[in-house]
């Protein structure tokens, strides 16, 4: 319980401090603009408050009162000539209280320039679209400090240009480059630099066909050489090739079981009984001539005859 009373208090007491705080702070100036004289509104109604304006120049952090615009309860202060490109602030003053300052460039519309990009073959165009008083106010001493570098490193490589008007060079095809500009006033550094613009570098529509007819060529030569190679090679080892691509020699199922003794012996016996030829058992083979005369003579002359031996000589010699 007294823990949280005392969170109470202290929420309390700062919550006082603040509104304190708040009610002796003063209000700053509104509306703070910058031409060829600085112009601002009254953030209260409230008398006595006065106002003081201060330069400086953009390379330097100190801040210095313009003479006739200290302490004045005007809102405008006209004593800017001869400054050359300044950054300028206004306070608000009552007393020994001061408001916060507003800062502003001497021309509102020339802080931070504008650019716009536009890439070509090996080119990068850069342009400064707003046109501003700057270069009315300073003349020659006015210039535009571009830089520019890859996508991803820092900007290191810079060029001045007094127009508005900028091509970089000699800028690699396919490569990502972004861009920096300034103001440069009597060869100091005004207002704050652009935002980082980048763009990549396009090839050309013509450079495009050319890089297409290149690669088809080389890959028609390339093609035609592979195959003339390819010819040549099976030309001259073509009987290696095919004997490489036969297929292993390899004997029949069969044959590696008969050779290895398990092939069955009745797959060799034949499954068909051999054919019984008939014929006529002859005994004698004699001419017809001397079968006619067989007719004429009684079977007991040819048993005769058949077994005098003039017969049987006769019958070897005509066997």
């Amino acid at each position: 319980m007294l823990c949280l009373k005392g969170v109470l208090l202290f929420w309390t007491l700062c919550h006082v401090l603040r509104q304190a705080w708040s009610e002796d702070e003063l209000l700053s100036p509104r509306n703070v603009s910058v031409d060829y004289a600085v112009h601002w509104s009254p953030a209260t109604d409230s008398p006595g408050i006065k106002y003081t304006v201060q330069y400086r120049t953009s390379d330097s952090e100190k801040w210095h009162n313009i003479s006739g615009c200290v302490q004045t309860e005007l809102t405008t202060c006209n004593k800017l000539s001869g400054l050359g490109c300044v950054m300028v602030q206004v306070l608000a003053q009552e007393g020994n209280r001061t408001s916060r300052s507003v800062e502003a460039c001497r021309h509102a519309d020339s802080c931070s320039p504008e650019v716009q990009l536009t890439s070509k073959e090996g080119l990068l165009i850069v342009n400064m679209v707003k046109n501003n008083r700057l270069r009315e106010d300073n003349g020659d001493n006015f210039k535009y400090n571009v830089q520019y570098g890859r996508d991803g490193e820092e900007l290191k490589q810079v060029q001045d240009s007094t127009t508005s008007h900028l091509t970089i060079k000699d800028l690699d095809v396919g490569r990502r480059y972004c861009v920096q500009v300034r103001y440069l006033c009597y060869h100091k550094p005004f207002g704050t630099p652009s935002t980082q613009h980048c763009e990549s570098i396009q090839e050309s529509e013509r450079t495009r066909k050319k890089n297409i007819v290149t690669i088809s060529v080389t890959f028609t030569l390339l093609l035609g050489v592979l195959v003339v190679g390819l010819t040549l090679f099976i030309y001259r080892h073509h009987k290696k090739i095919k004997q490489f691509l036969q297929p292993p020699l390899r004997l029949p199922d069969h044959y590696c079981e008969y050779l290895s003794g398990d092939f069955p012996q009745q797959a060799l016996s034949l499954t068909t009984s051999p054919c019984e030829e008939r014929h006529d058992l002859i005994s004698i083979v004699c001419r017809e001539e001397d079968l006619s005369d067989s007719y004429l003579f009684p079977e007991s002359d040819r048993e005769q005859d058949y077994d005098s031996p003039n017969r049987l000589d006769l019958l070897d010699h005509e066997e």
